[in-house]
């Protein structure tokens, strides 16, 4: 089977699930602390501000789009990744960045003391649309060296490569809003075996990920990019990992988690809206699922032993 031929049921999922970046839509302008039995552990002796002021000097960089800063709102990086516990000194490894949102933020925090691997698609143009955002993501970088010229790149294409650097090397592994990517190709037990191959002893997985109600049926096969929250951890902790907390920092009450088309019904999407053709009555569409945000989401910090 030709590399085109495995690649091309992920371009459909992927694509959608990146999606392009948005205007600002109503939300919290300000991000959501952990509750206080899941607060961030103290990390290497350093106060928890250390890391937040980089995090948020970052995330205002110039480098920057307004349009990805918009979404700030609704990712809250700073919280998130200080939840993972992150270190200006770690090495950190991101799966699939997409178009390189996460990337913008870790690279300028990591660039001096620590390391960004970012684990991409292929590039092979036998790949079509994956090879391209796979290219666009390199392009980015190679264009601004002084934000991502230490940034290491690595090709990360189940099952063929699947690598994710030299074992035991990491302190964090990213996989933000990619487990429904991999449940619908069924690599995701393949994905959690190479994350957990790559972490050294006491590193973290941090698991971002829309969310379905615990209470709703689930079936993979619907692929709404929702997934229960206990699916992700029982698929974690059977490739070996243990769940050190669990934050909702990215919740979102407002989302039912049941729309016609999935979680790309919300911002940044709107696919519910896309094909209406009054151009007054889809931008009513848009502001309704405006008021709504992006989607809810699960974030899980899990350990290898």
């Amino acid at each position: 089977m030709r590399l085109r031929d495995l690649l091309l049921p992920l371009l459909a999922v992927v694509m959608t699930a990146c999606g392009p970046s948005e205007s600002p839509q109503p939300a919290p302008t300000t991000e959501p602390e952990a509750s206080p039995e899941r607060s961030e552990p103290e990390r290497s002796g350093r106060p928890a501000q250390d890391i937040r002021s980089l995090l948020q000097e970052a995330t205002m960089g110039e480098h920057r789009s307004e349009a990805n800063q918009a979404r700030d709102r609704y990712r809250n990086p700073v919280s998130t990744l200080a939840f993972f516990g992150l270190e200006p000194d770690h090495k950190v490894v991101e799966i699939w960045p997409g178009a390189g949102w996460y990337t913008e933020i870790l690279a300028p925090v990591l660039r001096d003391q620590g390391q960004l691997v970012v684990a991409n698609f292929t590039t092979d143009p036998e790949a079509g649309g994956v090879a391209r955002m796979g290219q666009a993501l390199v392009d980015k970088l190679e264009a601004e060296p002084d934000v991502y010229g230490r940034v290491e790149v690595v090709t990360f294409a189940p099952p063929n490569q699947m690598s994710l650097g030299e074992a035991g090397s990491a302190d964090l592994v990213l996989l933000s809003r990619h487990f429904h990517n991999l449940l619908a190709r069924d690599i995701h037990g393949d994905v959690l075996a190479a994350a957990f191959e790559v972490l050294r002893s006491g590193g973290v997985l941090g698991v971002i990920q829309h969310r379905l109600p615990a209470e709703r049926d689930f079936d993979p096969g619907q692929r709404t990019g929702y997934i229960p929250e206990a699916f992700v951890i029982e698929a974690a902790e059977g490739a070996g990992f243990e769940l050190e907390g669990r934050s909702e920092i990215n919740a979102n009450p407002l989302d039912s988690a049941d729309h016609e088309h999935g979680v790309w019904t919300l911002p940044p999407n709107f696919r519910a809206c896309a094909d209406i053709e009054d151009e007054a009555e889809q931008e009513q569409c848009r502001r309704e699922y405006q008021a709504i945000g992006e989607s809810d989401r699960m974030t899980l910090k899990f350990v290898k032993p």
